[in-house]
């Protein structure tokens, strides 16, 4: 038996079939699984809570194995200008991304150790607005990647 594949797209959002925030299948009548953006491989649904079903959108292996082939399409980048000028401590660039995960969405900020750390930066900025991290602006992959190589000296960051 086939699985049958659904991509999960909430339009207000952003998504669309080619940039969904999940990806989930199933075979015959079995329970749903998911994929897991934290780790790429297929976990059963357990304690995660399916889409509701008017967000999944059936979709072929075809545009499965495309997906899967660009893991950097789920991901989202935002980037943090900080300046002494403008009431910072510091003058710094910050760079976060925001991976959206079944289990539960991943906010990662590339810190000062050269690695990606949790942080509420993101969800803060999108529950309260910009008035709480006015310098919050999304940016894409290849600018995440030359602003970590220019402050921090480290190539590749953003791959996955």
């Amino acid at each position: 038996m086939t699985y049958e594949y659904f991509a999960r797209v909430w339009e207000p959002d952003g998504d669309s079939v080619d940039r969904p925030s999940g990806l989930w299948r199933r075979q015959g009548d079995e329970e749903l699984e998911y994929l897991s953006l934290v780790d790429w491989t297929w976990h059963p649904r357990d304690a995660v809570a399916p889409p509701h079903p008017d967000l999944l959108v059936p979709i072929s292996v075809e545009q499965v194995e495309t997906l899967l082939g660009d893991h950097e399409r789920f991901v989202s980048y935002w980037v943090q200008r900080l300046s002494v000028a403008k009431g910072d401590l510091s003058d710094e660039i910050r760079v976060y991304r925001q991976l959206p995960n079944p289990g539960g969405v991943v906010d990662e900020v590339f810190g000062r150790d050269n690695a990606w750390i949790s942080t509420r930066t993101i969800r803060d900025f999108q529950a309260a607005g910009p008035h709480d991290v006015p310098d919050l602006e999304p940016i894409d992959t290849a600018t995440a990647d030359r602003l970590i190589q220019e402050t921090r000296g480290i190539s590749g960051a953003t791959a996955l």
